[in-house]
Parts: structure tokens; C-alpha cells; sequence
């Protein structure tokens, strides 16, 4: 059985030091060979994606890491406030990637369609769900007001960040519970779809 819980790799950086402070995404991909259903399985369990937090190997992966670079600005009073944010996140997803052999049935083909649309799909999703959590935090970060001291505003900041990193990964396995309790419901409205598709174009 494929898994579809995809855990998500985050880390950040905040302080004076500049840094990349912008959205980077990129796509790759893992090839698999098969010509039945159960070898296509069999490849993708055997290549997918390690999990390094499960040791599990899955069909898709989304690698999600935030970084970026905070500015201060000490008022004549003493009093220190936020001068500018500049955050970013850097996004790799990995997709499996199978070109069909001769000897692949149309029924195979057809499910293959289903399943790498679906998994292209869920980790599309993980990614909005990043840069949605990366505004946020943005946002929260410029609303902060002044404190007493510049040490005392970065200590702030960095509170602020370790919530929003906190919440945007449970936003995210969240995501996936809801994405594994649906997915046999999901995965068969796709393919009734597709297969009605395929048979008009007959």
C-alpha cells in the first residue's frame, strides 16, 4: 500500500546576517519501471522518497525550508522596532516519473494517470500551503510594536517565528490526516473520471 503522509523538512534562519529572502521552488523527479501495477509499486516503494523521520520511503516528497533576514531600528527614545523583513522559503518537491513500456495495459496506464496526478496534486498543495504560513509570519513579524531594546525585539522575533514554524507544520500534518482519511474516496471519483475521459476519446 502507498504511503501518502508526506512529513515535511523545515528549518529556519533570522537575524542580522543577510540571507535569501525569496520564494525558490523547483521540481524533481525519480524514475520508475513497471509494466504491471504491482512492479510499478514495488519501484516506487523501493525509490520513492526516504523519510528520514520515519525510514519510510514514500510516492512524493516536499521539502520545505524558511529562511531569511530581519533589520532593526533603534528610536532616539532607546525604544527598538522592527526596520524591515525580508523572509523566504525554499521549496523542493519530488514526483515519480514513468514513461509506460509497450506491454503496459490501458487499464495500467489509466491508474498510473490517476495516481501521479493525485500525488502531483498533494505536494502542489503542501507548497501553497508554505508560502500561505510565510505571509503570515511576515505579517506578524512587521505588526510586532517597539521594545525596549533591540536584544529585546530580536528575543520577540524569534518567539514570533518559532510559532508560526510551529504552526505552519501542523497546518501541514493536518493536511495529510485529512488527505489519508479521504484518500480511497478521492482516488476512486479520479479514476471513474479519467476512465470516462479515456473512453470518449475512443
Amino acid at each position: 500500500m502507498m504511503r501518502w503522509l508526506i512529513p515535511l523538512l523545515a528549518g529556519s534562519l533570522f537575524g542580522h546576517a543577510a540571507v535569501a529572502a525569496e520564494v525558490k521552488e523547483r521540481t524533481t523527479y525519480f524514475t520508475v519501471r513497471g509494466s504491471t501495477l504491482e512492479e510499478l509499486d514495488r519501484d516506487l516503494n523501493r525509490k520513492g522518497p526516504l523519510m528520514s523521520a520515519t525510514g519510510v520511503r514514500h510516492p512524493g516528497s516536499t521539502q520545505v525550508k524558511f529562511d531569511g533576514r530581519v533589520t532593526y531600528r533603534e528610536a532616539p527614545n532607546g525604544l527598538c522596532s522592527v526596520g524591515k523583513t525580508n523572509l523566504g522559503v525554499h521549496l523542493v518537491k519530488t514526483l515519480p516519473k514513468w514513461s509506460p513500456p509497450r506491454a503496459a495495459t490501458a487499464e495500467t496506464r489509466i491508474v498510473w494517470k490517476t495516481l501521479a496526478d493525485d500525488i502531483a496534486r498533494h505536494e502542489a498543495d503542501h507548497v501553497k500551503i508554505a508560502k500561505l504560513w510565510l505571509k503570515k509570519m511576515e505579517s506578524a513579524i512587521r505588526n510586532l510594536g517597539p521594545s525596549k531594546s533591540c536584544e529585546a525585539m530580536e528575543t520577540r522575533v524569534d518567539k514570533v517565528t518559532a510559532t508560526y514554524l510551529a504552526d505552519h507544520e501542523r497546518a501541514q500534518r493536518d493536511f495529510d490526516t485529512i488527505e489519508g482519511r479521504e484518500m480511497n474516496m478521492r482516488l476512486r471519483r479520479l479514476l471513474k473520471q479519467n476512465i470516462r475521459e479515456a473512453t470518449a476519446e475512443q
